[in-house]
């Protein structure tokens, strides 16, 4: 069983020693669980009555392999304003979808040559759901 606190040096340990990391990257590096990792860093972004905040968000990423595209906060050590999360992009998230549908659909395959626009609607809405 760890001490009480073990984690939060470590994290900030860890922050010295590496620089700026996501909170997947932490998790990695301390193999711990993921909700367990949230929590804490969560509390150590936030000022507190005893203690002000240990780290802050240093700036936002999107890509992270195997994982849903989304912004990432990357974490450094430290006490200074948070970076703003950037605005989701609606249109942008379309044309990502739509390409992939797109690609999904003109696959090389000689059974997607044949079909009429109503099988290729029909097979499209297969692929939403």
């Amino acid at each position: 069983m760890n001490s009480w606190g073990s984690t939060v040096k470590r994290i900030e340990q860890l922050l010295a020693e590496r620089g700026p990391m996501t909170r997947v990257e932490l998790e990695d590096a301390l193999n711990l669980d993921h909700r367990r990792i949230a929590s804490i860093v969560s509390r150590m972004v936030k000022p507190t009555k005893t203690m002000p905040k240990r780290i802050y968000i240093k700036s936002w990423v999107y890509d992270h392999e195997k994982q849903r595209y989304y912004p990432r906060a990357v974490y450094a050590l430290g006490d200074k304003k948070n970076a703003t999360k950037p605005k989701p992009n609606p249109l942008e998230a379309r044309r990502k979808y739509d390409r992939k549908i797109k690609m999904l659909m003109t696959s090389n395959s000689i059974f997607n040559m044949g079909l009429t626009r109503k099988q290729y609607l029909a097979k499209r809405r297969e692929a939403n759901a």
